[in-house]
């Protein structure tokens, strides 16, 4: 069928008017088409920096995640470690308690033995003082004895020997 047949003659201007609204559309259309293939690379664009920025969102979250653990098994590590000095430490404290504790029985053991000894010494010297003085006395004893032998030797040159030693006897006892 043919369409042209019915419609009536179409005037100069009709025409120019219609070539022109042809050719817009013509134009119109090239640019729809290089707008659609500009839009699909631009679609094809951001799809692409999309997966990338999913990518580097995932491999950011993977590190996270890695720098997450170790920093775990590091503090992990250093509770572990902080109970075991905390126990070491515990354990010292205790055995320099008991030390001190020891020490101060022993100290306090000293102070007893030093007492003892000195009451010891202060017996033995004033036993010494003692025997000292009979010492004293003693020589002052077997001086006059000494005297008298002397004397009676002088006195008595005509006594026998076991009459002196008698006489010496009696004075000494």
């Amino acid at each position: 069928m043919k369409i042209t047949a019915e419609n009536p003659v179409r005037s100069r201007k009709d025409k120019k008017l219609i070539h022109s609204l042809r050719r817009k559309v013509c134009d119109y259309g090239a640019d729809l088409e290089k707008t659609e293939g500009e839009l699909a690379k631009a679609r094809e664009k951001l799809s692409r920096n999309a997966e990338e920025r999913a990518s580097f969102v995932q491999q950011l979250k993977e590190k996270y995640n890695k720098g997450i653990t170790g920093l775990k098994e590091k503090l992990n590590t250093l509770e572990n470690e902080m109970a075991k000095q905390t126990k070491n430490f515990k354990a010292e404290r205790e055995h320099c308690y008991a030390l001190m504790s020891q020490l101060e029985e022993n100290l306090q053991q000293l102070q007893e033995q030093n007492h003892t000894s000195t009451q010891v010494l202060e017996a033995r010297s004033k036993q010494i003082g003692r025997l000292l003085q009979e010492k004293g006395v003693i020589r002052e004893r077997i001086r006059r004895i000494a005297d008298y032998i002397v004397m009676k030797c002088n006195e008595c040159e005509d006594m026998t020997r076991s009459m002196f030693f008698t006489a010496v006897i009696i004075f000494v006892c």
